[in-house]
């Protein structure tokens, strides 16, 4: 047996794939710790903050999120994963050059562009380096990639932020004066490129569990459509804890103009949340995966529950809290909730989708939970924000977004599960050679 046929290689491929995925958020993230300097530099309203938050970067993830998928269930998915490194990359670095609100739009636009292929690609690739046995923790152990890194933004982000801010306007040659928040997009995005390197180790696994040769670019949605019931209940589960997630984004502007606190002090303790809570609610869903699938075949999905159960009620409430440390409180608890869902979607859609049309099948469901939740959640927010007159509002604001989100979502997907587990059924029967899957 070759090297590159070990469980040490497999789970070599897992955690670099984690690394890129850590690398994504982490250029993702690092716009909400300078968005009120850019703000100020730029002349902005909340919506238009919104609109950076969110849609900026999500448009074109939506967009070329799903026709990326195909393409994934047809390519070498390595290279596709190296082209998407270097694109978002380049989008980030350029972000550190601009002047208008304009530019900036465009940028964060086409870093999604880049993004897009990470999550599907990177779980096809997965879940053909493991069996269904294994399958979904190591699932689970890519998806802690969100939580560490908006952590290593948050965290690490807000220290180097601070030291920029202390050393002003900086001339660079050839370039011009940069501002602070334009160095700041600069360190992080230069490092990306070395990622894009180290995948040239990764070898294209074969793809598993192929009912039939790869169809035409429609089959996917055939696939989705004609099993609405399960897959609708794991999209909208999976689009809440999207939807409720997008609340960090906000924390910034949250604690600064509610509590008072300094960029530094609010990304401080965000980072250690995602660095501390993210894990332990990795763990939890590690650890109930297992527990569930002893006696469930839908322990995935029991799993998103879990974390929806635990990250609504807390996500809701922490933003309107009467002292910071009660705030502060209750989102290492909705941290901790939001982990556990993150890790329990995409394994429950690895479950119920053949290996043929997996890569578009994840790229249908990102698409979807991103429509809810970074596409319209952040200038939603904004708007609201702006219509109030008081920019302090804001708590008020995300407690009304969450529960209006939230209590529907858990409805809908505890009704459900049932269709969920006949898909699980379903398919799992005809990988044993009882046919072919039926609609529900």
């Amino acid at each position: 047996m070759s090297i590159r046929d070990s469980a040490g290689y497999r789970w070599y491929v897992v955690w670099l794939l984690l690394l890129v995925f850590i690398l994504s958020y982490l250029d993702r993230y690092i716009l909400t710790l300078i968005i009120e300097p850019i703000k100020a530099s730029m002349g902005l309203n909340d919506f238009q903050v919104g609109l950076l938050l969110g849609p900026a970067f999500s448009l074109f993830h939506v967009l070329v999120g799903i026709p990326l998928g195909w393409y994934a269930d047809r390519a070498n998915r390595k290279y596709l994963l190296i082209g998407g490194i270097i694109i978002w990359c380049a989008m980030t670095v350029g972000s550190g050059l601009v002047t208008t609100f304009a530019l900036l739009l465009l940028l964060r636009l086409g870093l999604g562009i880049g993004e897009a292929v990470v999550s599907p690609a990177s779980v096809s690739i997965i879940s053909d380096y493991f069996d269904r046995k294994d399958r979904a923790r190591a699932i689970s152990l890519f998806m802690a990639g969100p939580y560490l890194g908006a952590g290593l933004a948050f965290l690490g982000g807000g220290l180097v932020v601070k030291w920029l801010e202390t050393l002003g306007p900086i001339d660079v040659p050839f370039v011009g004066l940069l501002e602070p928040w334009h160095m700041a997009f600069l360190l992080v995005g230069a490092p990306g490129f070395l990622f894009a390197a180290l995948m040239l180790t990764v070898r294209e696994p074969e793809r598993r569990e192929k009912l039939a040769p790869a169809q035409g670019f429609g089959k996917a949605f055939t696939y989705v459509l004609e099993r609405w019931r399960g897959f609708g209940a794991l999209f909208i589960g999976s689009s809440c804890n999207v939807a409720i997630s997008t609340l960090a984004l906000w924390n910034i502007p949250l604690f600064q103009r509610v509590y008072g606190w300094d960029i530094a002090a609010i990304g401080a303790v965000t980072g250690i949340f995602y660095f501390t809570a993210g894990p332990i609610g990795t763990a939890i869903a590690l650890w109930a995966q297992k527990k569930f699938a002893e006696n469930h075949i839908d322990g995935s999905m029991r799993v998103l529950i879990l974390g929806l159960f635990i990250g609504v009620p807390a996500s809701a409430l922490y933003p309107i809290m009467p002292t910071a440390e009660f705030s502060v409180a209750l989102m290492f608890v909705a941290f901790i909730g939001k982990s556990i869902a993150t890790a329990g979607g995409p394994a429950s859609m690895a479950l119920i989708t053949p290996g043929e049309i997996r890569g578009q099948s994840l790229a249908i469901y990102n698409t979807f939970i991103a429509l809810v939740g970074p596409l319209f959640g952040p200038p939603l927010v904004g708007l609201v924000i702006d219509r109030t007159g008081d920019p302090a509002s804001i708590g008020m604001v995300l407690f009304g977004y969450v529960t209006l989100v939230g209590v529907p979502s858990i409805l809908f997907l505890l009704l459900g599960l049932r269709h969920y587990r006949e898909e699980v059924r379903r398919l799992e029967s005809s990988l044993a050679g009882e046919g072919t899957p039926q609609p529900a």
